[in-house]
């Protein structure tokens, strides 16, 4: 049934206009995702998919999960924010784990309280002047949108398959950003 949806939803995609947004599973997928991806269309639907149920999965598990952010990439989810407790943070990556499809977790949770808006508002900054400064990267075949970008607590972290030389010039245009502290690299390298 989950192949006969995926090829249905794969159909739509290349039916549908570059710019049409498609919803899976509560997931956004736009036709330009799924066209510059260096993933297949049933990987990046799945992968929305994965994000979407994990983080409702959590939300289900934990009382208090105001900040846990999911992004997942080729079957990787990473967790980032905060877990009030340490059993929380625990609890949080036994859920994404027990979901089909997961091939891994990167539990980057911070066992804290969650941050306040101001600061939830400056790694909303972050990660927009993040994805800006991508556009500034002067590589042959490199396109922004393979690099998928969450920041908490000014710590960006960066999903997506790159060359080794394309993670580089990502991380060198990033890391000297105003407000960034770190930037971690989940890339998988082609």
């Amino acid at each position: 049934m989950k192949k006969i949806i995926v090829a249905i939803i794969v159909a739509n995609l290349i039916l549908l206009s570059a710019c049409a947004p498609v919803v899976v599973g509560g997931a956004v997928v736009s036709g330009i995702t799924v066209a510059n991806d260096r993933r297949s269309a049933g990987q990046v639907i799945d992968d929305k998919i994965i994000s979407v149920q994990v983080r409702k999965e959590i939300h289900k598990a934990i009382n208090d999960d105001k900040h846990i952010k999911v992004m997942t990439y080729d079957g990787v989810v990473l967790l980032a924010g905060e877990a009030e407790t340490q059993e929380d943070k625990i609890k949080a990556e036994d859920v994404a784990a027990e979901r089909n499809g997961v091939v891994r977790v990167i539990n980057e949770l911070k066992e804290s309280f969650p941050t306040n808006i101001k600061r939830r508002t400056k790694d909303s900054y972050i990660t927009s002047k993040a994805k800006s400064a991508l556009l500034r990267v002067k590589l042959d075949g490199f396109n922004p949108t393979r690099v998928r970008i969450m920041t908490t607590r000014g710590v960006v972290y960066l999903m997506g398959k790159v060359s080794k030389q394309e993670a580089n010039d990502v991380v060198e245009k990033i890391r000297n950003l105003r407000g960034v502290k770190r930037v971690v690299k989940v890339f998988e390298y082609i």
